[in-house]
């Protein structure tokens, strides 16, 4: 999800700059259907298909006030989708190059020099079309042709619209070097649907869908005097059934994904280390097409065992 950093800022005094990068990569070669692992359909001949994704978020903060920060986030990725097709032999499609860039607005709610216990903060952003999402690579049939189509979601640069994005944060001391923590974003994206077509033979056009995340544990300072910290929560990253804003036509792959959350920071004057390794403990897939009010026909696809998330950044 492009303008959605790992980054934070929550210490910048006014006029203050921040510089950061944060890389995330995934494997995913775990075919679920609906809450359980499966093996892959026929379609892919019981093969796994193996998803690779490298991503990198440069982002960039101005702290307009004590209270008050813009982020301008540009994300870059590669991402490649291995499976078999209809030839019977496994192919490698692949993309790079820029995401949908954001733009973030963030306010924190009390006085930083008055509560250092605790404190929230609320961030109001926009997130851009600026990432390709109709890449097109060679599609394999039985008889040997080919054909020239879009790549999978899983791999593509952007959604194909505009977004609104909606972000909260907050922390609280529970012990001498302790702090209870909680970050969570979500994505509102008006758009119904892009000009992208699904797989061959299909006609259906692929959703622009909303995306959420949340995190929610507790850091503790390991060596203070040596910056060092870690931390222990859950995470969970998510796409509804349905959009807050707009329709809900075309394909999305909705669910959610838990982590078992696990990191560790190193800060050495103006500069951050930080790194965690979100480790999957549930998850549940579905289609979009809700069969009764109260929940969605069962979904399927390729889910990550572990997800790396390796950050820096610095004050100026």
């Amino acid at each position: 999800m492009g303008g959605n950093g790992e980054s934070q800022s929550g210490d910048l005094r006014a006029h203050e700059w921040q510089i950061a990068a944060d890389y995330r990569y995934f494997h995913a070669d775990d075919f679920f259907f609906g809450s359980r692992q499966a093996t892959p359909p026929a379609q892919y001949f019981g093969q796994p298909l193996i998803i690779d994704v490298h991503s990198v978020n440069l982002n960039v903060t101005y702290a307009l006030t004590d209270r008050f920060n813009l982020r301008l986030t540009v994300p870059l990725s590669h991402g490649s989708q291995s499976r078999f097709y209809a030839d019977t032999v496994r192919h490698v499609v692949s993309a790079g190059g820029l995401g949908d860039v954001g733009l973030v607005g963030t306010y924190w709610l009390f006085d930083s020099h008055k509560h250092h216990v605790g404190n929230a903060a609320v961030g109001v952003g926009v997130k851009t079309a600026t990432g390709r999402n109709g890449i097109k690579r060679n599609f394999y049939f039985a008889d040997g042709s080919t054909v020239l189509h879009p790549i999978d979601q899983s791999v593509e640069l952007g959604d194909g619209g505009w977004g609104i994005i909606l972000q909260g944060q907050a922390f609280r001391r529970v012990g001498t070097r302790a702090f209870a923590y909680f970050t969570g974003s979500y994505l509102l994206t008006p758009r119904n649907q892009t000009n992208v077509l699904r797989m061959p033979p299909s006609t259906i056009r692929y959703s622009v869908s909303d995306v959420y995340t949340g995190r929610l544990g507790v850091s503790y300072s390991i060596a203070p005097e040596r910056g060092i910290s870690a931390s222990l929560g859950g995470r969970i990253d998510g796409i509804p059934y349905h959009d807050l804003l707009g329709a809900n036509d075309g394909f999305r792959r909705p669910g959610y994904v838990v982590f078992v959350d696990p990191g560790i920071s190193f800060q050495r004057g103006r500069s951050v280390w930080m790194f965690s390794a979100p480790m999957r403990v549930a998850a549940r897939l579905a289609t979009q097409q809700l069969a009764t009010s109260s929940g969605g026909r069962i979904g399927a696809g390729d889910l990550a065992k572990v997800v790396v998330f390796f950050g820096y950044a610095r004050r100026f």
